[in-house]
Order: C-alpha cells, then structure tokens, then sequence
C-alpha cells in the first residue's frame, strides 16, 4: 500500500507544506508506514501526479492536501482506475467538500487519514473534466469567480471573502436566458442561478442541495429565477442553510415563486441570450456558452476517516452507499 500526499502549497492563506509535512512524517511513523510527500509548482500537475501514481497498478490512498480546486486535480487524476482512492486533507479557503461528510477537523487528523476506510461514489462528468460535488452557474458561480480577488486583500480571509463576493454578487444584474433539457423535460426561461449537484455543500457552506446523495446515480438540478434585490439576501441566507427543499424535497413556500427542483442522469444547457455563463466544478472556473453534465455511477473511491466510515450509511449524502 502506498500513500501519497499531494501537496498544492498555494491552497489557502498560507503554505500548508511549512506545517504539513512534520506532521504526515509524524503521523506516518506512529501508523508504521512510509509516506511519499508531492509538492506541487503548477496548475494540474496534482491531477498529473495523482494519474501517475494511480496508473501503477498498486495499492494506492493519495490524500489531496489544499482547496478543492486541488481535490478536484486528484480525483480527476485517479478517477476510473480501482486500485486508488482519494483523500482530502482540507487547507483551502473553503473546503466545501469535507463539510458533506463531517469537519474540518475530522480531516485533519492525520493519524485518523492514514487509517481511512475507501468507499465508492458516483461523479459528474462534463465537458470541463470530472467532479464529485457542484456543478453551478449564475450568481452562485460569479461567486466563486469573485473570491480570488476578495482574498488578495489584507486581512480577508476565507470567509470573509466569500460574504464580499455575494455582496457584490447580488448588486449585480446577472441573467441568463436558458433552454435546459433533462432526462424527461425541457424548459427555457431567465435564470440567476443554477446548481447540478451530485454532493450537498458548495460556495462555503452553502447547502444547494440537502437531500443530494453520492451513490444515487441521480444529479439534484436546483434552478433559481430572478428575484428581486431586496428579498435575494433573505432567500440567499434560507438556501445556505438548505431550508429552501422540505423533506419531501418540495420547494419551501417562500422559494415556490422563484426555485425549480428535479432529479436527472443528464443535463444540458443552452445559453440563448449569447453571454457566456460563468460556470464552477468543485470551484474551479470558466466561462460557457453550454453546459453538459451527467452522473458517472461509481466512477470513484474516496477515502473516510474512521469516526466518519463508521457511521456512513448514517450520513444523507451517503445513505445508500456500499464498501
């Protein structure tokens, strides 16, 4: 069994290799292993690493240490070979992806990585690559689009940069008209916001899609029409918490006259209005004229620490998974 740490120094605030890497060797010498440490120095070479090791044929587990730009790099790297199961040791400014499963913490413990349990999930393949969370466009991804430049500033961390965002976000006039065609509908309409959700959790902490699960084979599509500026930051602080879907995956009240909820296999999108939409996979962004997204069932195995294996098939995202 190898295990391979694939470091991106430039996820988050500061360079998570300075602190990280005595603390995999110490992690690693109470577990008995001998850990293989990567730090990266360029855009994809995660995912060049993470094919690398995967294309072996070994026994491997690669923990993805950064964002989840750099977990996205991984998986797609290790996607579709069974041999190899991914990890997320979460240094990034937003983490979203762990927050499906537990918290921060729990991945960041290393003795618990090291003794992580793989577990097979379902991704969203695209034509920007794979991913395994959100897929989204509209003011949720110019969101995403604007946190780079919010960071730059002193003193705006994590948070804080993504609350600056949606500000600036919502005093936009971001519209798009959009044919959208699914495994039994078509539709065409204005939208401000769309989210293809094969995880919950996006936008940092945003819960798109409450009832999302990973093993489904299904994507949950939650489309958002314009709603007026004085009452977006009160259904904007409703969708964070996820209270827009009811148990019965309903649309909230409130929600009804703006929000469209389904479930899909497949997706596409059609910008008609000619302005290219801005679109984010597990926050990496680009802009498109299309989109295109269908769930790949069991097209990749991640790895959960202990406390959180043991209680898989408790948590929603999860709830019909199998080892």
């Amino acid at each position: 069994m190898q295990h391979i740490f694939i470091i991106n120094p430039t996820a988050g605030k500061v360079d998570a290799s300075v602190a990280l890497i005595p603390q995999i060797h110490a992690a690693a010498s109470r577990a008995g292993v001998r850990p293989t440490i990567e730090v990266t120095r360029r855009a994809g070479q995660a995912r060049d690493l993470s094919a690398k090791y995967a294309s072996s044929g070994q026994e491997v587990f690669l923990y993805a240490c950064g964002g989840d730009g750099t977990l996205n790099e991984v998986l797609q790297g290790a996607a579709g070979y069974d041999n190899a199961a991914v990890g997320c040791v979460p240094c990034g400014s937003g983490n979203d992806y762990v927050r499906n499963f537990g918290t921060q913490a729990q991945f960041l413990d290393l003795d618990a990585q090291l003794a992580a349990r793989p577990f097979t999930v379902d991704m969203i393949r695209t034509p920007q690559g794979c991913g395994i969370d959100i897929y989204a466009a509209g003011i949720d991804a110019q969101v995403a689009n604007g946190i780079p430049k919010w960071r730059r500033v002193p003193l705006c961390g994590g948070t804080t940069a993504y609350t600056l965002s949606i500000l600036e976000a919502v005093c936009s006039t971001f519209r798009h008209r959009l044919r959208i065609t699914a495994d039994d509908r078509q539709m065409e309409d204005v939208y401000m916001m769309l989210a293809i959700c094969n995880g919950q959790q996006y936008g940092g902490g945003y819960c798109a899609a409450p009832h999302a699960s990973m093993t489904d084979g299904l994507l949950d599509v939650v489309l958002l029409k314009p709603v007026p500026r004085l009452k977006l930051p009160g259904l904007l602080g409703a969708y964070k918490k996820g209270e827009h879907l009811l148990e019965d995956d309903a649309v909230a009240e409130k929600f009804k006259p703006y929000m469209t909820f389904f479930r899909t296999s497949q997706i596409d999108i059609e910008v008609l209005d000619g302005n290219p939409l801005i679109t984010t996979l597990d926050g990496e962004c680009s802009p498109q004229m299309q989109m295109h997204a269908e769930a790949v069932r069991s097209a990749a195995h991640i790895l959960l620490p202990p406390e959180l294996a043991a209680n898989a098939n408790e948590t929603p995202v999860l709830q019909a998974m199998g080892e």
